[in-house]
């Protein structure tokens, strides 16, 4: 097995944390690698690990804006790190980043450690600076999630190879499709977060374009998993009269509750993969998505996609599912068994699994 120092800065619940920890709890599984996470503080991620036999470490990652205080910050947590390595029998043979955020840290406490580093990029939202910044650049792996942004980062960096991957659920999170149920759905879950590029507020913009065209709404109620932020992105619906909008908050476990709906709506305009809307189709429920991401590989019937960032579109689409529910239903064990062959955690690991033996020369057992 490959020992692996994984360095994670926040452990509650995401995207970028329930991707790593399939991989971890696979890759130990397989007998892959033997990994050991640095976080931040308790959380999700520190109780899903250990729950799963994988040793964590908490140590505060360094805070501070100023070069000085960044620099003295990220001196001291090496510092820690190494001497919570020298209290235990651990011996890493690479440091892996879980996102550009970590890629300094990853980078020096690999020279520290005198072994390769490797980062993940996973967020669309990062530019080039953050990318150099960062020095993403100076890692001996880089590896982009997802092709678009792979391409993003090659226009950037012309001396480094970035390789693409895919994140991955494990087969035993796919249940068994829910059964239709033969009236429209009332109640409809809508993915994302309070952030402008989920595209909830092209989603409110559908529903005021379908209430001008009639009652098709009325008595409806659309659960957000998450908080609004009407500062941050007005979503505009005041304007609504005959549907509700509601606010969850965060929902765990996500999986249980979006079985809780017959239909969920990812109204979402960019994704790098779109871990979210893949839990959806593994969850065995109906899921109307914009086309970013992956979900295209996933999802073929186009009733159930829509231009990104097209509230037109996406009111249209909508219309014509609930007129038709529900005779208009989704394939979704077709839809299961592409996402089981193209986007299981186990092709993720093997792939990573052959950069890391070369890079650190050790052959499988």
């Amino acid at each position: 097995m490959i020992p692996i120092l994984f360095l994670q800065n926040r452990s509650q619940k995401g995207g970028a944390q329930t991707c790593l920890w399939r991989m971890l709890v696979h890759a130990k599984e397989q007998g892959l690698w033997q990994p050991l996470l640095v976080t931040s503080s308790p959380g999700w991620l520190v109780d899903a690990c250990q729950a799963s036999g994988i040793p964590v470490i908490i140590q505060s990652f360094p805070r501070s804006r100023s070069l000085w205080g960044r620099s003295v910050g990220n001196a001291l947590f090496i510092h820690n790190i190494l001497a919570k390595l020298g209290q235990s029998a651990f011996v890493p043979a690479l440091v892996q980043g879980n996102d550009h955020g970590e890629g300094i840290l990853t980078v020096d406490l690999a020279k520290k450690l005198r072994i390769p580093a490797s980062v993940f990029l996973r967020d669309s939202r990062m530019r080039k600076q953050d990318y150099f910044k960062y020095d993403c650049h100076a890692c001996q792996l880089v590896v982009a999630i997802g092709t678009v942004l792979q391409k993003q980062v090659m226009a950037w960096d012309d001396k480094q190879t970035i390789y693409t991957m895919n994140d991955g659920i494990l087969l035993n999170e796919i249940n068994s499709p829910l059964p239709i149920n033969p009236s429209p759905p009332q109640e409809i879950l809508v993915i994302g977060s309070h952030l402008a590029s989920k595209g909830w507020a092209d989603l409110v913009a559908a529903l005021r374009l379908l209430e001008q065209e009639g009652n098709m709404l009325a008595g409806k109620r659309f659960d957000f998993t998450g908080i609004r932020d009407d500062l941050e992105n007005p979503l505009g619906d005041e304007s609504l009269t005959t549907c509700s909008l509601r606010f969850l908050g965060r929902v765990n476990p996500f999986q249980e509750w979006v079985r809780r709906y017959p239909l969920v709506i990812n109204p979402s305009r960019m994704e790098t993969f779109g871990m979210a809307a893949v839990e959806v189709i593994a969850s065995g429920v109906p899921l109307l998505s914009s086309r970013c991401g992956v979900i295209e590989h996933i999802i073929e019937d186009s009733n159930y996609l829509y231009q990104a960032g097209n509230a037109i579109e996406l009111a249209k689409k909508l219309a014509f599912l609930l007129e038709n529910w529900p005779n208009c239903a989704l394939d979704l064990s077709r839809c299961q068994t592409l996402l089981a062959n193209q986007f299981n955690v186990g092709i993720t690991v093997d792939l990573l699994n052959r950069h890391y033996r070369h890079l650190t020369g050790i052959s499988p057992e």
